[in-house]
């Protein structure tokens, strides 16, 4: 992403960021909801989200691509999910949404660095050339 202003976002460092923020909402989401109970069929897919988004932000940047890809595919997927078993009930709740995309959104964007279609990092500034006007050849 590049616009007047902004210089290239570092696809990576924006993942890192929003799997924190995915990780700080589950947390909340544990402690206010109830959701900590054994009849919960999808306490064990949230945890593993958790767990899978915290852990792949924390590694180094050449694993944390494909870790953080694994964590968001699995995200999407158990959001997505979730989302359907209320549809199925005749109810939809909006805020499913606000994680399922940009969980797509970041899984296809870390998966095109993944398959070398895009650069990781930042590319580095262009080096003019040195000035050689005054060297015994340019005199010639």
């Amino acid at each position: 992403m590049a616009g007047p202003g902004f210089g290239r976002v570092d696809t990576v460092a924006v993942a890192r960021g929003t799997a924190a923020l995915l990780t700080v909402v589950m947390v909340w989401y544990f402690a206010t909801s109830g959701a900590v109970r054994s009849d919960n069929l999808f306490l064990v897919p949230d945890l593993l989200v958790t767990v899978f988004a915290l852990g792949s932000s924390l590694l180094p940047r050449r694993v944390a691509v494909p870790a953080m890809l694994f964590a968001y595919a699995w995200a999407a997927a158990v959001f997505t999910t979730s989302l359907f078993s209320y549809v199925v009930r005749g109810e939809f709740p909006v805020d499913h949404v606000f994680l399922i995309l940009p969980s797509v959104v970041l899984a296809v964007l870390l998966g095109r660095i993944a398959a070398g279609r895009v650069p990781a990092t930042r590319p580095a500034p262009a080096v003019p050339a040195p000035d050689r006007s005054d060297s015994p050849t340019a005199r010639v």
